[in-house]
């Protein structure tokens, strides 16, 4: 058993609290950096199942020990940005005579969801979803990565978690698909500045995928980001977008065919209302990086954690399916009044751009 020292630094953290640690861990973990773990612990705390260690999260970020925690707003920068290429053209189609209200998506309808599978004591489980945003790179949310799951990889294509062949539809418009991908993770990029749940920030990540995902089937592709002036300015306050996703967290159950809600999304002021101890002031306020969106029995209880919130606009002169959330978290009680938080996509642009490569 290892011992740590009675000398307690200032951030003494859970270790899956502490971002650089976590990704460290994912990424680079050698001998070099195991001793680093074990010279950092400063206790341990029980989290309902189990005895976790605590370290001191400044010996592995400058941005810890100063206490800087990073926003990315963007405000017209991206289209300069020399990454700007490797985000495509072609995104968020908007799939054809569309169900209004109806609760079943259409098989092609989402293209660019994605399943993040894990290994479980249970074996392969899949608890967390993500949007494909390029042929290499999948936006997920941070605490996706960071929990005590080891990621084995992403499957894209799914639509009926049960079958290998998803058909849908009555003749003549009868359609089945057998086109899945499952490829695994070459790289985790978890947000610098994550705070871990129940109540996290800068709750976002990225997956590099192994190899280049076909874009050659219908059932995948990826979806637009607000990356222009327009988008990233946009209202969205009164506004409804579209969740998907199969209801897939650590602890619910959840659907084996992807379902789809609309969900109302709440201005500023509603959601400071909702989720802050000192409405009118910045002071903890922990929804500036934030969109709430939901209403009673309708809210990202119908997606996936790290899936997306999605509304149409003008991307390129084209109406196309464009996200602006990240599923994080929300009230405990599925389907309360209370609203669902999504990571801002536009504040976080620039670290996308800034994070993805060839």
């Amino acid at each position: 058993m290892f011992s740590y020292s009675l000398e307690v630094c200032s951030d003494c953290i859970a270790f899956t609290s502490c971002p650089s640690a976590v990704e460290l861990a994912i990424n680079h973990l050698d001998n070099s950096t195991k001793t680093k773990f074990i010279e950092s612990l400063c206790g341990h705390e029980y989290d309902q199942i189990k005895w976790m260690p605590k370290i001191c999260c400044s010996d592995f970020t400058l941005a810890s020990r100063t206490g800087e925690v990073r926003t990315d707003a963007v405000t017209g920068t991206a289209d300069s940005h020399p990454n700007m290429r490797l985000l495509p053209d072609i995104c968020g189609d908007i799939e054809g005579n569309r169900i209004i209200g109806g609760r079943v998506a259409k098989i092609y309808e989402f293209p660019w969801m994605a399943l993040i599978s894990y290994n479980t004591r249970e074996g392969l489980q899949f608890l967390c979803g993500g949007s494909i945003i390029n042929s290499r790179y999948i936006l997920t949310a941070g605490h996706c990565v960071a929990g005590s799951h080891k990621i084995a990889g992403v499957r894209i294509g799914e639509f009926d978690i049960l079958y290998k062949i998803d058909c849908q539809g009555e003749e003549p418009n009868f359609v089945c698909e057998s086109h899945l991908q499952d490829i695994r993770v070459e790289n985790i990029i978890l947000h610098e500045s994550y705070t871990g749940l129940p109540s996290p920030s800068n709750d976002i990540a990225l997956l590099r995928l192994s190899k280049p995902i076909n874009f050659n089937f219908k059932n995948a592709l990826p979806i637009c980001l607000p990356v222009t002036e327009d988008l990233q300015k946009f209202e969205l306050g009164g506004r409804v977008g579209t969740v998907a996703g199969w209801g897939l967290t650590e602890t619910e159950k959840y659907s084996s065919v992807l379902l789809k809600v609309n969900v109302s999304i709440r201005t500023g002021e509603e959601c400071s209302q909702y989720y802050n101890r000192s409405p009118g002031t910045n002071e903890g306020d922990r929804t500036l990086n934030y969109i709430c969106a939901g209403e009673h029995l309708k809210d990202s209880c119908n997606g996936d954690s790290g899936g997306p919130l999605m509304l149409e606009g003008e991307y390129k002169g084209i109406n196309r399916n464009i996200q602006y959330g990240i599923v994080s978290h929300g009230p405990k009680k599925c389907g309360s009044d209370s609203p669902g938080l999504y990571t801002a996509v536009t504040k976080y642009i620039k670290w996308i751009l800034d994070n993805i490569r060839e």
